[in-house]
């Protein structure tokens, strides 16, 4: 669940925020946590390892992509999109950054809940969350009418965004 500020009748929102900061807490936390649970379960023979060697690794596994999945979540994955004058900032736990926004390409909400956004020079952000983006996407596309905003098959946009507005 996201939070558009500054939102007026016309679903216009110049900052994204996903969830509150419970929900991006408990993510942080999920994604090292549930991993090692998985490696510790693994290890304990939950999941059918009768033997010690198949035991033994899924310890190692669970701490390196809890990690990994870590990595992504404090560094990687922002929570926060906002236009401020002709910049797009966003915000991830422990990183953060800005570019131009002739530097925006394309945009693509995608079905399993993040939303890529595509830098010219080809990096790209990831943005936690898509059910409430709308309102921020219409904004971009006011300020920045050159950025392609993509609909993957599968993914509803509401019918305000469809029509333009």
């Amino acid at each position: 669940m996201g939070i558009a500020w500054r939102m007026d009748g016309d679903h216009f929102a110049t900052s994204y925020t996903f969830g509150g900061a419970l929900e991006r807490t408990a993510a942080v936390l999920g994604a090292f946590i549930a991993p090692v649970v998985l490696g510790v379960a693994g290890a304990a023979g939950l999941f059918g390892t009768d033997q010690v060697w198949q035991r033994i690794a899924f310890v190692p596994l669970g701490l390196i992509v809890g990690a990994v999945y870590g990595y992504l979540a404090l560094f990687r994955i922002a929570y926060r999109l906002r236009i401020v004058d002709s910049r797009l900032h966003w915000r991830a736990v422990l990183r953060s950054g800005s570019a131009p926004l002739a530097e925006v390409s394309e945009v693509v909400p995608h079905p399993k809940n993040y939303t890529t956004v595509v830098l010219t020079d080809g990096r790209r952000v990831h943005v936690a969350g898509v059910h409430d983006v709308w309102p921020f996407l219409s904004a971009l596309r006011r300020v920045a009418p050159h950025v392609q905003i993509t609909r993957p098959f599968g993914l509803l946009a509401p019918r305000w965004f469809e029509a333009g507005g």
